[in-house]
């Protein structure tokens, strides 16, 4: 965690949205940069603190806590994809305001992608982090026998299981990181935080049985910002083949590729990262805020 206790180095404040407290961090001034964090077990904007800290000397930054994460509120409900996606249009539209860069990750990245197709305009270039939705993670499954299992006591131990520090130390080391050994305590303890509090297995139990899947193929094709995919060659669980598919769709996409990395390149080599986002923003400037 930050040396303040929060995901990021920011004070915490929250927009209300639909009854609920959604999480946010910002700092910085300047055009707008909004960062969406992924989806797993203990997600939340910690793994966004890296571009946080970096691009606030230039530009005013968001991280954003989805709801049943991090520092939201965490309802018990089935959350689909489309809670999402209108969450990041909403705050777009109310907090961050029209044009804003985006940073996304993983899943996130799919449901940025949705919202701005359905926001024409209200988004700026976009920055993608081994994106899901087309061959990964793409077809949303119907609430079953699945989720009623996992909302029960069984599921209470599993997600105690998941969220427990050996378990995300192992996922960190086996499917996040490249490097195992950058898995130290601090980053652990991180993602532990984010898990370890009360209701946070809702919003994971529905990412596990599929209902947070998110088709993107026509809207990926919709859009008309430039668009910077980033993926770290390793990556095992959206792999680098997937790229081709996106790349297919729209024109207005490219690919950067880093090598030593896996799937939270944004933490892992966030010098090569940010000079990729830095040159990306800046060969587009016109078309951010």
């Amino acid at each position: 965690m930050s040396i303040n206790g929060y995901p990021v180095d920011a004070p915490r404040q929250f927009y209300r949205w639909r009854n609920y407290q959604v999480a946010y961090y910002t700092a910085g001034a300047g055009s707008p940069i909004l960062l969406i964090h992924s989806i797993n077990a203990a997600a939340s904007s910690f793994e966004m603190r890296r571009p946080f800290a970096a691009l606030r000397s230039d530009h005013q930054v968001f991280a954003l806590d989805f709801l049943g994460f991090g520092g939201s509120d965490h309802p018990r409900r089935a959350y689909n994809a489309d809670d999402y996606i209108d969450l990041i249009g909403d705050f777009a539209r109310d907090v961050v305001g029209k044009g804003a860069t985006v940073i996304a990750s993983s899943l996130g990245a799919a449901y940025t992608i949705r919202a701005a197709a359905r926001h024409p305009g209200l988004f700026g270039p976009l920055t993608l982090i081994c994106p899901t939705g087309i061959r990964n993670l793409a077809q949303p499954q119907r609430r079953g026998w699945s989720y009623e299992v996992l909302a029960g006591p069984l599921g209470d131990l599993i997600f105690r299981a998941l969220a427990s520090r050996p378990s995300i130390a192992y996922f960190l080391r086996t499917q996040s990181y490249y490097d195992p050994s950058v898995v130290d305590d601090h980053l652990i303890e991180g993602f532990y935080r984010a898990a370890y509090q009360a209701g946070a297995k809702w919003a994971p139990i529905c990412f596990l049985t599929g209902l947070l899947n998110c088709d993107v193929r026509e809207a990926f094709a919709q859009l008309h910002q430039p668009i910077l995919l980033v993926w770290g060659r390793y990556a095992d669980l959206t792999p680098l083949r997937s790229a081709d598919a996106f790349l297919a769709r729209n024109p207005c996409a490219r690919l950067a590729v880093v090598d030593k990395a896996r799937l939270s390149v944004q933490d892992e080599r966030p010098a090569e990262f940010m000079h990729l986002v830095k040159e990306f923003l800046a060969a587009n400037r016109s078309q951010s805020v």
